[in-house]
């Protein structure tokens, strides 16, 4: 009941109803909300390109056991096993900083969902502090998630580069 007596609230809010701080508040959060529904989709997007990256370098190095560079000389195979190994691991690093991003936020503006009683939560700084908080460190999460998603390509398409130099 408390979840949806907050909705009401919040309705309440946007109609006009309420101090001018809170119909303020409530749109800060909503544009806060706004990025992180824009961080969710960005982050969807990364993990689907980090599997089919993390598939196929699983593929050549580990699975098929074939040795790209076969015709290259032995420095050029360890470059190739080496950048393919680093590039397969700095995607799934990407992968787990990508996961936090689009975790699912256990609160409906401060209402835990589940939570049956109580009143409506107050539209207040700490909220907006929180939602803030949350949004800043997402943010964070989603940078290095795609720096190493980049970095995992580079890798990838330096690997595809090799091979397709040294196919005799």
């Amino acid at each position: 009941m408390r979840l949806q007596r907050q909705a009401l609230f919040l309705a309440s809010v946007q109609l006009g109803q309420g101090s001018p701080e809170a119909r303020a508040t409530l749109a800060a959060c909503d544009r806060l909300n706004g990025i992180l529904a824009t961080l969710d989709s960005k982050s969807s997007v990364l993990l689907r390109v980090n599997a089919m990256v993390v598939a196929a370098l699983a593929y050549v190095l580990i699975i098929n056991g074939s040795d790209l560079l076969q015709v290259g000389n032995a420095t050029l195979r360890l470059l190739g096993i080496v950048v393919g190994h680093a590039s397969l691991i700095a995607t799934i690093a990407s992968c787990c900083f990508a996961f936090p991003v689009i975790n699912i936020e256990g609160d409906f503006f401060g209402v835990s969902f589940g939570d049956k009683d109580g009143g409506p939560a107050a539209l207040d700084e700490g909220l907006l502090a929180r939602k803030s908080s949350t949004v800043a460190r997402k943010v964070w999460f989603y940078g290095w998630a795609w720096r190493l998603a980049v970095l995992g390509g580079i890798g990838f398409s330096l690997l595809a580069l090799l091979a397709t130099l040294h196919v005799k």
